[in-house]
This record gives structure tokens, C-alpha cells and sequence, in this order.
């Protein structure tokens, strides 16, 4: 017994800080878990894309905090995004994104690789020698003889768009581009498509998810200066932070866009991307999470819907970067998923007959229901807007009539597409 307490008293002398350790920690108490705020639970909600969720939250903490006599204004913020994203996201575009690179944001224009007959993108800072602290960009056309330029503006303001032509030998004072929105808030990183009408440009202003957002727009016959009221390219384009530059590249039929979204200060990524011929929305009725998935851009191999065309894509991409000529890719007529491995983009693809007439008959009743989309939510746009009960019940007639028709029509979209698949599946068995 003696010997087992001299064990003991050596034992605590020889290693007291271990004991005293122990000790502490015993009595040390659990740490809390902090409860989430509802204006944690609303920024969760939007890093998923989940709009209505947000929209749900935001507005009841906005009632709690008006009723508090407390600022609203970040919640009145993520409200405003939370609205947009629930109002855009049924219409996200499905595009085959082939490739992704993070870089410094100062690097980008640089990284993107163009072929010659695309243009030239270029900072202004270094185009015009002059300083600016805006990171304001320039595009010039291939034959050297416009630019688009964001022009810095003087007193701490953001950048405007401005159009600038060459003269002989010297290039015109820039002049701000007639037909943009008057209060967006900046604009920046112009590009122009090969057929110099279609301009792409980045925006921060009323009609944005939050941040720049990507628009396009259209010189106006009347004056190839002067362009129509520009759209929102939405999503996966656009995202509640901030999207800058989309770039085409018409001959290696490849395109670029560059956003700060999941990215630490300072940081972009560059998603390579290939173009539609047309808006190729996900249809009515997609499941809310691949929905969500697509727009937020989960993951760029579920765009993956064609692997011979995805492959083909990333060697034009491998040919640009290495400097080799890029032979012309084919332009696709239209993009039909036929099943999880081929997605067809030519009549020609087709090896049954009677799939390939099908398919004629369903691309234009595809375009005579897409029109009809477009003109069914002016008018419903237009019910919103009427002033009185008489216009409003004008709208709403033709409005009830135009959705019976597309509902019809959609249903025979998707019939028919539906038989074209099984035609082709059968025939290639």
C-alpha cells in the first residue's frame, strides 16, 4: 500500500503540467453553437440560387426591422437580387461549358486568346497611356477601323460606353453611345460580334442581378452608332456578383465570360464556353435543382450533353492557346438532345427518314411556340403597366387566349420531340 501512494506522489510531481491539463479541461465548458440569423439563412439561400426561399426571408426581416425602427437597407439589397433571380432564372440559358481558369482579374483580358479575325480587347489605360483606377476596357473591330471604349470618368464616376471611329490616319474623340440605358450606374468591357451590329457589354444599373451584369443590345438601322434598348443575358451569364466580359470568337466557335463569383478578392474565373446559334433555354417543367444547378454553374461537366462535340471544342481551345490556325468549326442549325451521349445538331445527323421529317416539322413549331412565348409576356407585361380597368381587361383577354394556344402548342413540342427521339433510338439500335 505504501509503495502504490509513493507511485502516485511521484507521479504528480514528476508531470504536474499534464495533470493541471487534465484539469482544465474538465473544466472547461462546451463552446455554444451561435444560432443562425435570418440574415445568414437568406445569404445561404442565394449562394443556392434558392430565389424564393431568400425572397421569403428577406421580406418577413425587413417587416421585423421596419417594425424595430432598424436599417433596411442590406435587406433591402439581397431582397432586390432574390427578386431578380426568381423573376430570371425559369428562363436559364443551357450552354456547353468546356473549360475554366481562375486568374488575377487584371490578367484576364490577357488570357483570354482570340483569333485575328475577332478583334482586339485591350485595357484603356494602356491603349490611350493614360492612368485609371476604373480597370475601364476597349475593344477595336478586325479591320482596325472602330472601338468601343470605357471611357473613365472624371470626379470618382464610373465609366460610360463610348464609340470611336477612324479617320484616315487618327481616330475620333469618343462620343458616348447613343440608345443605353441613361442610369445604369457604369459601363464596361465592350465586345462586338463579327457582324458589327451585336455588342455585348457589362452594366451595373437597375436592370442587374447584383453588380455588372452581361447585356446585349443592336445598332439601330437608322445609325449603326446608336443601338437598341439592351436586354439582360441572365442567367448562367449573370450571377448576383459580379460578370464583366463576354467575348465570341465566331471563327473557332468558342466563347468566354468572366465573372468574380465564388472567388476571393482580386480573383476571376474565365469560363469557356460554346455559343448557340439561338437562345436554347431549359424547357418548362426542369426540375428547380438541376435548374439551379445550371444557373449557378455546379459543375461544368453536367453541361456536358455532348461529349464528340464538347472534345472537338476543347482542341479549337488547345489550338488558339498554343498560337495554331484554328480551321472554322461548323456552324450547328439547332441543338436536339436525341440521349445522355449525343446531342444532334444537323438534319443530316439523323439516320432515320421518317425522325429527320419530324424534326423539320418540330424545329418550326419549336420557333412559332418560342415567338409565342415572347409576345405572351409582353402582353402580360403590359397588363401590369395599364393604367386603367379597360386596358387591363383588353390585355387580359387576348392574354387568356394567346396561353391556351401556347399550352397546346407546347404540348405538341414536346410530343413530337419526344417521338423524334424514339424514331432515331429505334433506327440506331
Amino acid at each position: 500500500m505504501k509503495r502504490y501512494l509513493i507511485i502516485i506522489l511521484l507521479t504528480a510531481l514528476l508531470f504536474p503540467a499534464a495533470n493541471a491539463q487534465k484539469k482544465k479541461r474538465a473544466a472547461t465548458p462546451k463552446a455554444k453553437t451561435t444560432a443562425l440569423t435570418v440574415m445568414d439563412k437568406a445569404r445561404a439561400a442565394l449562394e443556392e440560387y434558392d430565389f424564393a426561399a431568400a425572397e421569403e426571408l428577406l421580406s418577413k426581416e425587413k417587416e421585423t426591422l421596419t417594425h424595430k425602427k432598424q436599417p433596411t437597407a442590406e435587406a433591402d439589397s439581397m431582397l432586390s437580387i432574390a427578386q431578380s433571380g426568381l423573376t430570371r432564372i425559369h428562363s436559364t440559358e443551357h450552354i456547353v461549358i468546356i473549360d475554366s481558369v481562375v486568374c488575377p482579374k487584371e490578367q484576364a483580358l490577357k488570357t483570354i486568346r482570340l483569333s485575328q479575325g475577332s478583334g482586339r480587347i485591350d485595357t484603356y489605360a494602356s491603349t490611350y497611356r493614360k492612368n485609371d483606377t476604373q480597370d475601364a476596357t476597349f475593344y477595336e473591330n478586325d479591320l482596325a477601323n472602330k472601338r468601343f471604349v470605357a471611357v473613365p470618368a472624371k470626379s470618382g464616376m464610373s465609366p460610360r460606353l463610348s464609340v470611336s471611329d477612324k479617320i484616315g490616319n487618327e481616330w475620333a474623340e469618343p462620343t458616348p453611345v447613343a440608345g443605353l440605358p441613361a442610369n445604369d450606374i457604369a459601363q464596361n468591357y465592350p465586345f462586338l460580334l463579327s457582324d458589327g451590329v451585336t455588342l455585348y457589354y457589362a452594366a451595373k444599373g437597375p436592370e442587374s442581378i447584383g453588380g455588372y451584369d452581361i447585356f446585349i443590345t443592336r445598332a439601330d438601322d437608322s445609325n449603326e452608332n446608336s443601338f437598341l434598348s439592351p436586354e439582360n443575358l441572365g442567367f448562367p451569364f449573370n450571377s448576383p456578383a459580379n460578370d464583366y466580359l463576354l467575348a465570341i470568337d465566331e471563327q473557332a466557335q468558342l466563347g468566354w465570360f468572366v465573372t468574380d463569383r465564388r472567388q476571393p478578392k482580386g480573383k476571376v474565373c474565365i469560363y469557356t464556353f460554346i455559343p448557340n446559334t439561338r437562345r436554347n433555354n431549359y424547357k418548362e417543367g426542369t426540375d428547380p435543382q438541376v435548374l439551379r444547378n445550371a444557373a449557378r454553374i455546379n459543375r461544368i461537366k453536367d453541361t456536358w450533353t455532348d461529349q464528340s462535340a464538347v472534345t472537338a471544342a476543347q482542341q479549337r481551345l488547345t489550338d488558339l492557346r498554343t498560337g495554331k490556325t484554328v480551321k472554322k468549326a461548323p456552324m450547328p442549325d439547332f441543338y436536339f438532345p436525341i440521349d445522355d451521349n449525343r446531342t444532334y445538331t444537323h438534319l443530316n445527323d439523323f439516320k432515320s427518314d421518317e425522325a429527320r421529317t419530324k424534326m423539320r416539322q418540330w424545329l418550326n413549331l419549336d420557333k412559332n411556340t418560342k415567338i409565342d412565348a415572347g409576345i405572351l409576356q409582353r402582353l402580360r407585361d403590359k397588363y401590369a403597366d395599364a393604367t386603367n380597368e379597360s386596358q387591363r381587361q383588353q390585355f387580359a383577354q387576348s392574354i387568356t387566349k394567346l396561353e391556351s394556344s401556347y399550352a397546346r402548342n407546347l404540348e405538341q413540342v414536346r410530343s413530337l420531340a419526344k417521338e423524334i427521339r424514339n424514331l432515331e433510338i429505334t433506327k440506331t439500335k
